[in-house]
């Protein structure tokens, strides 16, 4: 079984619409994270935490460089590290959110994401069904300017002789 904490906007409830206003949130390891961090937080906007990242790995390079040549302990410097960063990810990340404007609504356990949401959506109250916009009017910017100049688009049609 897995663990979901479940986030959405302290701004309002989530929209059906808006893919990022519920975010699901795995607890405990993260192998991306491992294999490649820096890339894995800056996907997830993580800036202070890379910051934090960059700093820690130049600060982990240098103690590993004071060991000289042996290169077995820096490796597991390294290496111990990484499996921290890896460990500690989502918990990051649930900071971040917080920090960004989201607020912990539930925690639910599934075997997999599609279950956890499932279980999660069938749990809430209905929400209000969501408006389809309305249809194209036909009526773009510039739509007759298109349709009506010659040459470029954007002169008269006497501007571009």
């Amino acid at each position: 079984m897995q663990i979901y904490s479940i986030f959405e906007p302290a701004t309002g409830p989530a929209r059906l619409d808006d893919p990022r206003s519920v975010i699901f949130l795995k607890e405990g390891f993260c192998w991306p994270a491992l294999f490649v961090p820096l890339l894995w937080m800056l996907y997830h906007r993580m800036w202070l935490v890379t910051a934090g990242y960059v700093g820690l790995s130049l600060v982990v390079g240098l103690m590993g460089q004071l060991f000289g040549s042996h290169e077995a302990p820096a490796a597991l410097i390294g290496i111990g590290f990484g499996l921290i960063v890896a460990f500690e990810a989502n918990g990051l990340r649930r900071w971040g959110l917080q920090r960004s404007g989201y607020r912990h609504v539930a925690t639910v356990a599934a075997k997999n994401l599609p279950l956890a949401e499932a279980r999660y959506f069938a749990g809430r109250p209905a929400m209000p069904p969501v408006q389809n916009p309305a249809p194209p009017s036909g009526f773009a910017p510039g739509f007759e300017r298109r349709h009506t100049a010659t040459g470029w688009g954007f002169m008269a049609p006497d501007q571009h002789r």
